[in-house]
């Protein structure tokens, strides 16, 4: 067992739209999880979870509501970005790599601007997106959607948790789904001696290119 696993922080986010610049947050999911060995098998380890609807100074549409299932009447009495953003920043700590489906050209950037907005600096921590890492992985997959993912690795075994279709584009349960695709992937990708954390980002940039949260 290496002193000073990895963590990682599988987070989602819910918006009003499609544009970093002209939408907002309405919801921020993220699950941390680390690799550590179970009965002499290296497992995916859930540490913690954060989640907060996020209310945005203008109405939700109706086609984003239909995705994501939530309205105006949910976020009415949520916290402002400027509350929640704080604190999940302190949720994924400083020395924490950060995961999102499609993160480098979504997530990522959303969450940048959103930061810039409310008047933080966005941390340097790392991103990596499960989406590119997939796609050089498990190029036999007909579709690189994270539930498609998800169920292709269940159906195998390979993963364990229980799929909702009814909750998928829920930030929190996304997250969740994410974090077992992610670690799967890992776990089959990288050897166990380059999960530490003085290893870990040098074999990740092997899977695929790693982004900068502070841009």
């Amino acid at each position: 067992m290496f002193a000073l696993p990895t963590t990682l922080v599988a987070f989602d986010l819910e918006t009003t739209g499609l544009s970093p610049v002209n939408d907002e947050i309405i919801e921020i999911g993220a699950v941390k999880f680390c690799f550590q060995k179970v009965a002499g098998k290296m497992e995916i380890v859930e540490k913690g979870t954060f989640q907060s609807l996020v209310k945005p100074d203008r109405h939700i549409p109706e086609e984003a509501s239909r995705i994501n299932h939530i309205t105006d009447d949910m976020v009415q009495n949520a916290p402002l970005a400027k509350e929640v953003l704080p604190n999940f920043l302190r949720f994924c700590g400083q020395s924490s790599m950060l995961v999102a489906h499609n993160g480098h050209s979504f997530d990522a950037p959303f969450l940048r601007e959103a930061c810039r907005r409310a008047g933080l600096h966005p941390p340097r921590l790392p991103v990596l997106d499960s989406l590119k890492i997939a796609r050089n992985l498990m190029r036999e997959n007909g579709s690189f959607k994270l539930s498609d993912l998800a169920q292709r690795l269940a159906a195998s075994g390979e993963i364990k948790l229980k799929l909702e279709q009814g909750e998928l584009h829920r930030a929190l349960y996304d997250c969740q789904v994410l974090a077992q695709v992610m670690g799967r992937m890992v776990l089959k990708a990288i050897p166990e001696k380059d999960l530490a954390l003085d290893r870990f980002q040098k074999a990740a940039e092997k899977l695929a290119p790693i982004m900068m949260l502070e841009g």
